[in-house]
């Protein structure tokens, strides 16, 4: 089928910025090398510099995976449709939250600045949030249409001899498809499985329901946390019955595990064991929680948090005959 000018320009879009943030992340990382020559005195503390090389990595892989998809979106490849869904809903979240928190957080004030320095960061970064917040609205909207979606699907072509054999109608999809919603969340726990990898290793505390866990239990934790999303992500994928409400246990305990953030001294006291457990030296101020941008941030993370954890329960629900249907196909398979 050929592809609509909507894709094509969403391909661009998608290659153009995988682009521009590889350029950008090469070019951090040449001039943190750079400074480490010239001026050896200000290189990072080890540690440091370990956690700043792998969020490099990890930004450099994501960036050749966006040109990767956008290719893919040209070939007209059902992955990268998909891929490009799951980009959209974390490029609208991200968006989302950022502007929200640039519009109400309560800015410093200096009389070193402008007076109207405050309203012209909130217009820029507002209008930056905005302009992301589209293209994900786009991407979403876009890619999810019956139609966008059919020009990914696979087409034979019909047999060119008239004696030939006839040829092999597309087969209608499979009711046992993985939908959009569960490839969605099963991507998303995925991604979250490498930074579970190396927690661990970073001696931070973890938070389990109010309580603060360090040392071993600390990393027991979060060794289960890989564990589950590793498991839960490709139960997920494989349709398979047990993941789905192993899927809406993991949202609703991190749903619960999250509400006692919202008292200040519980948050506080977390918050301020992972400055402490930090391997590099910290600012005593950081460790004071001002009531300005940090309080903000924290509040408004939370509850974007809580809201996402509460809504995917309600859509993996509705999503239970895809699985029902994927156990019923495998039982006549096998019998």
């Amino acid at each position: 089928m050929k592809r609509s000018t909507g894709v094509t320009a969403a391909a661009i879009v998608l290659v153009a910025g995988s682009g521009i943030g590889l350029l950008l992340t090469s070019l951090g990382i040449f001039a943190l090398a750079l400074g480490s020559r010239v001026q050896p005195q200000s290189v990072l503390p080890p540690q440091l510099l370990v956690l700043v090389i792998l969020f490099n990595i990890f930004f450099i892989c994501l960036e050749a995976f966006g040109i990767f998809t956008g290719i893919g979106l040209l070939r007209l490849k059902n992955w990268a449709r998909i891929t490009t869904i799951v980009f959209a809903v974390c490029i609208l979240l991200q968006s989302m939250f950022s502007t929200l928190i640039v519009l109400v957080m309560p800015l410093p004030t200096d009389s070193n600045v402008p007076a109207n320095f405050n309203l012209i960061f909130r217009g820029i970064m507002t209008g930056f949030g905005l302009f992301f917040l589209a293209i994900g609205a786009w991407w979403l909207v876009l890619f999810t249409r019956r139609g966008v979606s059919a020009q990914f699907q696979p087409v034979l072509s019909p047999a060119p001899m008239e004696f030939a054999e006839p040829a092999l109608q597309p087969l209608p999809p499979r009711a046992g498809r993985v939908p959009v919603v569960v490839l969605v969340v099963a991507i998303l726990l995925l991604a979250g499985t490498p930074s579970m990898l190396v927690v661990p290793f970073m001696h931070f505390p973890a938070f389990f329901l109010g309580k603060v866990l360090y040392g071993g239990a600390a990393r027991i934790f979060f060794v289960v946390i890989f564990v589950a999303d590793l498991t839960v992500g490709i139960g997920l994928l494989r349709l398979k019955r047990w993941s789905l409400p192993a899927a809406i246990a993991f949202y609703v305990f991190n749903l619960l595990n999250s509400i006692p953030m919202f008292f200040p001294a519980v948050r506080d006291a977390y918050f301020a064991a992972v400055f402490r457990s930090m391997p590099f030296p910290m600012p005593p101020e950081a460790i004071q929680f001002s009531p300005h941008m940090l309080a903000y941030s924290m509040d408004f993370g939370l509850a974007f948090g809580v809201l996402f954890c509460a809504v995917l329960p309600v859509l993996l629900i509705r999503s239970r005959p895809a699985f029902e249907q994927a156990a019923r196909e495998r039982a006549s398979a096998n019998s």
